[in-house]
Order: C-alpha cells, then sequence, then structure tokens
C-alpha cells in the first residue's frame, strides 16, 4: 500500500522578462526570438512527456538567463519526473529564493525532500506551503504524507481531515485516511471502510492488501 501524493503541477513554459544581454540590440532581439522558440519547443516536450528533451531545451535557456525563476523551477519539475531529487532541490531551492510565491514549486520542492530523505525539510518547506495556502487541500495532503511517513500520526491525520474539509471529494485524503486508520494500535476499521470506499467512488484505483486487511479487522 502506498500513501497518495497528490499530483503536482507542472509549470508552463512562462519566460518572464530579462534585461538585454548585450549593449547591441540587434543581438538582444535576435536572443529574444530564439528564448521565444526554445520555450515553444520546450512545451511541446513538456506535453509529451519528455523531460529529457525539455530539460535539454530549457537548460539552453538558463545558459543566458541564469536568474530566471521560472527557467528554474521548470528544470526543477523536469528532475522531480526524473526521478533525481537532488538536482530537484536545487533547481527549486534556487527558484524559490528569486521568486518565493511559486507555490507550486514550495509544495514539489517539500516532496523533493521527502523522497530525498530529508524529512525535516520536507515538513518545515510543506508546512510554509500550507501557511501560504491555508485553503489549499493538496497542500495539507502532501505534508500529512510526509508527517505519516514520520510517524506523526495524529498531525497527518489533523492534515487530512481539513484537506476534506476544504474538498469532500478529495479522492487521495480519503484514502490516506483509511490507511491512517486501519493503521493505528487500536485500528478503526469502521473509519477505515468508510473513507477507503469513499476514495474508490471517486475513482482510486482499488487497493487488495488494504481491502483484505479491511475483511480482517473486526
Amino acid at each position: 500500500m502506498n500513501w497518495q501524493r497528490s499530483a503536482l503541477p507542472i509549470l508552463s513554459s512562462i519566460i518572464l522578462a530579462s534585461p538585454c544581454l548585450a549593449d547591441d540590440q540587434a543581438i538582444s532581439e535576435a536572443w529574444q526570438t530564439t528564448r521565444r522558440q526554445l520555450s515553444e519547443q520546450a512545451t511541446v516536450a513538456f506535453g509529451k512527456s519528455d523531460w529529457q528533451e525539455a530539460r535539454q531545451l530549457y537548460n539552453k535557456i538558463l545558459e543566458h538567463e541564469p536568474e530566471n525563476p521560472i527557467i528554474l523551477a521548470n528544470l526543477g519539475a523536469i528532475e522531480y519526473q526524473l526521478g533525481d531529487y537532488t538536482a530537484s532541490c536545487y533547481y527549486l531551492e534556487s527558484a524559490l529564493a528569486k521568486k518565493a510565491d511559486l507555490m507550486s514549486s514550495r509544495e514539489m520542492l517539500g516532496m523533493a525532500y521527502h523522497l530525498n530523505k530529508k524529512p525535516l525539510r520536507a515538513v518545515a518547506t510543506l508546512a510554509t506551503a500550507v501557511a501560504n495556502q491555508p485553503e489549499s487541500p493538496r497542500a495539507h495532503n502532501q505534508l500529512a504524507v510526509v508527517l505519516q511517513a514520520m510517524a506523526w500520526y495524529d498531525g497527518a491525520e489533523k492534515s487530512l481531515l481539513k484537506a476534506i474539509q476544504l474538498d469532500p471529494d478529495y479522492r487521495d485524503a480519503h484514502f490516506n485516511l483509511a490507511l491512517i486508520y486501519i493503521d493505528r494500535k487500536a485500528p478503526s476499521s469502521k473509519l477505515a471502510r468508510k473513507h477507503y470506499e469513499t476514495a474508490v467512488e471517486l475513482g482510486a484505483p482499488p487497493d487488495k492488501e488494504l481491502e483484505e486487511r479491511l475483511k480482517r479487522s473486526p
């Protein structure tokens, strides 16, 4: 059984304005044209989940615009998809240092820390994400995933209940609550079954292992 991390949005290809790269206006205009082409190509690669191609294209832009937070964030998202969580953390940290309101990047950074075995950084980052977006069910769910992994079950339950309060149809939070209730020292099979069935009704794939545990639980 795996805890359900909600899918994190991948940043679209948005190029921020940057200062001219040279005194020669013609060179600057030439780069603007090239940059637009690279961005369009990267967007297509993103859409096809061709992460290697997207990485190569964004790196070409980064060579000219090393301070561009959106390019850094997109590279962080790409490395996350490729499973290089150390690189993902580096790019996402750099992006957020330059543009702190990239909310989805902060959530992704928290999950990248978690997957990179840095639980305290993960908790701190996701707690900040929740503080910045108290009405985001996804942020509460992601925080719960990390808290559960650290065996902070009460905190995880509280975060999941908040996520469901904000969005009663949030299937990932229902599924994760089912795991919380079945994993307790004194399991609550009634609550676990209720949230598992709700998650499946909302489209979560059936989990045979959890179903077997629910059958054995009184």
